[in-house]
């Protein structure tokens, strides 16, 4: 059921997409606003500078789960051309739990100790996370469609939301892995080629790895390209 459930939610927001003929621009400009003006012109996208703190796993994950993802971000940049886009970089990669500060949200510091104590609280196995298919929505955003296995990332977000009142109500929904944004139309053609490539991924079984830890971390610059992590979280031996 959880399965179907969060397979039912990416597509709702993933067809979409493929209801025109290309991206409309003010779909797209959401993406280009996590950029700095001055990279977009020159088409090299550089992500902004922000203050954000959330608990993520990744950054990053086993070489051959993320080998795979680098893979499907050629795959998709080959069929673009030089249409401008931006791809999350290696290392970067993750999968987020819970945001406890936003970029524009005001931040009481004490709230740090507070989510250290939540977090050392949550006692969960090590857990299968999974990538079951790939996703372009119609802002342009590229994502990995993640699984995990036993419930466990939203059982664990749930609790945060719990434990923490003053977490903001804005959360994921999901349990994706981000692959980077697509910033501008490609026209008629370029975006059929792109819809032909996505077809056969959307629900492929791309990669699955193990989740051993979460880390807390202080965000700088948008795809994590400046951050701190503050702590790293085990979880209690391998799942079974």
């Amino acid at each position: 059921k959880h399965y179907t459930n969060l397979e039912k939610s990416y597509s709702k927001v993933g067809d979409l997409t493929w209801q025109y003929e290309d991206f409309l621009e003010e779909n797209i400009n959401f993406s280009r606003s996590l950029y700095t003006l001055q990279s977009l012109s020159n088409r090299c996208p550089k992500p902004k500078n922000l203050e954000v703190y959330a608990l993520v796993s990744g950054l990053s994950f086993r070489n051959n789960f993320t080998r795979r993802l680098v893979a499907i971000q050629e795959q998709i940049s080959k069929t673009l051309e030089d249409s401008l886009c931006y791809w999350v970089k290696p290392n970067n990669l993750g999968v987020e739990y819970a945001v406890f500060k936003w970029p524009d949200d005001q931040w009481d510091k004490a709230n740090l100790k507070i989510i250290k104590n939540a977090l050392v609280s949550i006692q969960k196995p090590s857990y299968n996370f999974c990538i079951r298919g790939i996703q372009i929505n119609s802002d342009g955003c590229v994502i990995a469609k993640g699984f995990d296995q036993s419930n466990t990332l939203f059982q664990i977000r749930e609790q945060l939301k719990y434990d923490l009142p003053f977490i903001p109500k804005k959360q994921s929904g999901w349990a994706h892995v981000p692959l980077g944004r697509i910033l501008e139309p490609l026209g008629k053609e370029k975006f059929a080629k792109l819809k032909k490539l996505i077809e056969p991924l959307l629900k492929k079984d791309i990669a699955t790895t193990e989740i051993n830890d979460m880390k807390l971390v202080h965000e700088t610059r948008w795809y994590m390209e400046e951050k701190t992590i503050l702590v790293e979280y085990p979880f209690r031996g391998n799942h079974k």
